[in-house]
């Protein structure tokens, strides 16, 4: 054996195999690992893409599929628009609520309440899964859920019932069409003739010179005219489903990856080291036959590449084969309708798996054969080199810390969390233990030089996670006002939401613009409106401060707003001071005292107007304020809805209603942030446990010597446990401060309080109960003795001779 050359293959391969054979069970294992964790990303990832695809899709289908919505306006632009619809380069639009029905020809009728829209030339709502769209008039396409519930089928003649008499009529089913986002919605879309619709206010156009010329363009110049884009409407729609649906699912590919990577690096490590002919045993009687350690090492570790690499490729093509089957089952899990079809996006899964398995066979690598060379001296003088260097960091970062929340350094809070955080891996690995046991020592100079530096890295992480996730809740402001607000509706969107929420509609408070062809209405500050008096009517400069600038709204005149103003615009003697602006010179045309009715707290909010007066009060026809068809719904309690008809109505507002804004508390920029604050000590947490991991197994196997020796002169197992110490105290207290050093930098809460400047929250703390855990684990795993099969060869108990 000693001659045998360093290339012989064929002695390797058979070894390779034979370990194969005599481990069958983790063979297997480590083959329907790699299978299933091929499988796994193909199917989430591709799922992931269509469920964000289905919500971009519903929400074009149910904004009518066309480039522009249309809305609001004067008689001038409603009789443009009309015109456009004759030239067939505009479609008129009404919805409501009606009755679809089937009579059978045995005489008995099936109806069902669906919302119903009327068009007056070719519908693009929904996505068409039978027939085709309809585009002559009394053609009708129901949804799926509509159809089934009247049991229609195409052809089929289906009357429809509304509060419209010139469009209730019977019309012919010509397709079946779904909502994408939502395959339980049930509705039709009918269309009828152009006579039938001539007191719509909303318009389809994919004609740019529609709304970029004539009364249109001017009157959305003044916001008179509600103009909304198809790509916003499905931005806003993949947002919402990014931050509301999905919250933080920018991370799930990241933790998808570090979860897979940790099970197969456990696995083939286990693969490794299982059983009393381990790979460790046979290395050394590979080196001990003559071959090459790298050799050795490979011979074993090929294994792996057996099984893992063709598992991972019939993993792959097993995962597109179940998905190009199941996807529409897995849609309809959750009540969408996925198209799919193999393409560039949905091949990305494949490099997925690959680097998932590339990553995990280096990282393996290194668990399973990197091992230190460095040795020193048991000194204090090497311990030194640590602490000194150390200390001096987390000092300035202690300065730093303080420094911020005195607010004289800026960045001090960031900066002193980051190098604090760095700085306690080499101190607490190195200051505890100058002056205990010799073994204690030993087991830190041997590893301290590995030990040092990846502790470092995983503390850094840990305290910038902590840091981050403070930053991120204060983010997210101060505490709900409870507010729900979506303007740039129309009175047609306001009746729809009416009869479809009647209860939620009867509490709250719909503010109505005032018709601005003429003049924009605005509402000035005392210094504002005193200016403009000193220095005339027509000195702009007197309100070019946005902060004196605030809208002015009209109201119900029974509602308890009418009159009222907020704390900032009401001046001495209860009265507000309303100025009037020529939309073309934006000069001031006209000023007026108005008296008001007090103050109201809800106006306070800044995206409540600042003076809301009544649309039939002397003060709005002394001014000249007519109502325009521009309105704003404000709903007051809006957490203390159910959360079923809250997503209902937004939903229903954003793809309905394309040309409206919301704002609430729980907005999608509130998502984001709390999504954050969460994912990311989430991932410090998986991949600071994965790194104090690998950390701990290399650490033991350095000890392997060193506990032996301990073993022969009879250490207990609590001494045995007491060598992990070092790096056990450095997991679990360095990531307490770490933490705690991000906490104190996210924000100087402590030493200057303020209501407004939030909360930190508490996911910051997410890492510590599994570090913790984890330290537990380790330490009862280093009080295990070294087992007979493990102990090195040149120990005494292996030594015949005298």
């Amino acid at each position: 054996m000693n001659g045998m050359p360093y290339h012989s293959t064929g002695i390797t391969r058979h070894v390779t195999s034979g370990y194969l054979r005599f481990h069958p069970m983790l063979t297997i294992s480590l083959f329907v690992v790699a299978l299933l964790s091929a499988m796994l990303p193909v199917v989430a990832l591709n799922s992931l893409d269509l469920y964000v695809q289905a919500a971009k899709e519903g929400a074009a289908g149910q904004s009518g599929g066309y480039t522009y919505q249309i809305s609001g306006g004067s008689n001038d632009v409603a009789e443009e628009l009309r015109q456009q619809v004759q030239n067939g380069k505009a479609i008129g639009v009404k919805s409501t609520q009606g009755s679809v029905g089937l009579t059978s020809a045995s005489g008995s009728s099936r109806n069902t309440i669906a919302d119903i829209t009327f068009l007056t030339g070719p519908s693009r709502y929904g996505t068409l899964i039978e027939g085709h769209q309809p585009s002559q008039k009394n053609e009708i396409s129901l949804s799926r859920a509509a159809a089934e519930q009247i049991d229609a089928q195409l052809g089929d003649i289906v009357t429809v019932q509304c509060d419209d008499s010139a469009l209730s009529s019977d019309y012919k089913l010509i397709g079946i069409t779904v909502d994408a986002a939502n395959t339980n919605t049930v509705y039709a879309t009918a269309v009828s003739s152009k006579d039938n619709l001539q007191n719509i206010q909303m318009w389809l156009t994919d004609d740019d010179a529609t709304v970029n010329q004539g009364e249109v363009a001017k009157e959305s110049a003044t916001n008179n005219v509600n103009i909304g884009y198809i790509k916003s409407t499905i931005r806003n729609a993949e947002e919402t489903v990014r931050t509301r649906d999905l919250p933080g699912c920018q991370w799930y590919g990241i933790v998808l990856f570090l979860c897979l990577l940790c099970v197969h690096i456990a696995v083939m490590t286990a693969f490794f080291r299982a059983g009393q002919c381990s790979g460790d045993a046979v290395v050394e009687a590979l080196v001990a036959c003559g071959f090459p350690l790298t050799t050795s090492r490979w011979t074993v570790f090929r294994g792996l590449l057996i099984c893992t690499i063709p598992g991972a490729a019939i993993g792959i093509a097993a995962g597109y084969a179940v998905f190009g089957l199941s996807y529409r089952t897995i849609g309809s899990i959750f009540a969408q309708y996925w198209e799919w079809q193999p393409s560039a996006t949905s091949l990305l899964s494949i490099f997925f798996v690959a680097a998932i398995l590339l990553c995990s066979l280096c990282l393996t690598w290194l668990v399973l054969f990197f091992r230190m060379s460095f040795k020193h001296d048991i000194t204090t003088r090497n311990a030194l080199w640590y602490i000194i260097p150390s200390s001096a960091v987390l000092l300035f970062s202690c300065v730093a810390i303080e420094r911020y929340h005195a607010a004289a350094w800026p960045f001090g809070g960031s900066v002193g969390s980051v190098m604090g955080a760095c700085a306690l891996g080499p101190m607490l690995l190195s200051l505890p233990w100058l002056f205990r046991t010799p073994a204690q020592c030993s087991a830190v100079e041997r590893t301290r030089s590995l030990s040092a530096p990846i502790c470092a890295l995983a503390l850094l992480l840990l305290g910038v996670s902590s840091l981050f996730s403070g930053q991120m809740m204060i983010a997210t402001g101060n505490s709900d006002n409870g507010l729900f607000i979506a303007d740039y509706l129309t009175q047609d969107d306001l009746n729809y939401l009416a009869g479809k929420y009647p209860e939620t509609l009867d509490k709250a408070v719909v503010l109505t613009a005032p018709d601005e062809s003429r003049h924009l209405v605005r509402a000035a500050t005392s210094h504002a409106y005193d200016c403009v008096t000193q220095h005339g009517s027509d000195d702009a400069d007197c309100y070019s401060d946005s902060d004196n600038e605030t809208t002015v709204m009209l109201v119900d005149s029974n509602s308890s707003l009418a009159g009222k103003t907020n704390d900032v615009h009401i001046a001495e003697g209860g009265n507000a001071g309303i100025i009037l602006i020529d939309p073309t010179t934006q000069k001031i045309t006209q000023a007026a005292q108005v008296p008001t009715e007090g103050t109201d707290s809800l106006l306070n909010d800044y995206t409540m107007p600042g003076v809301v007066l009544g649309i039939d009060s002397p003060q709005a026809k002394t001014l000249g304020l007519a109502p325009s068809n521009r309105h704003t719904l404000v709903i007051t309690d809006f957490p203390s809805i159910a959360s079923g008809v809250r997503d209902s109505i937004r939903s229903d507002i954003i793809n309905r209603c394309g040309y409206a804004f919301i704002t609430e508390h729980d907005t999608t920029s509130y998502r984001s942030y709390m999504a954050r604050a969460i994912a990311m000590p989430a991932l410090a947490t998986i991949i600071s446990g994965l790194t104090f991991a690998a950390l701990a197994i290399s650490t033991r196997q350095s000890q392997s010597a060193l506990r032996w020796t301990l073993q022969e002169f009879g250490a207990s197992r609590f001494q045995l446990m007491r060598l992990f110490r070092p790096l056990g105290i450095t997991m679990s207290l360095g990531s307490t401060i770490a933490v705690f050093l991000g906490w104190l930098g996210s924000h100087p809460w402590i030493i200057a309080p303020a209501n407004e400047f939030g909360t930190t929250g508490w996911w910051w703390l997410i890492p510590l109960p599994v570090i913790f855990i984890e330290t537990a684990l380790f330490c009862w795993w280093f009080s295990l003795p070294e087992r007979r099969n493990q102990w090195p060869s040149d120990s005494p108990s292996h030594i015949t001779g005298p």
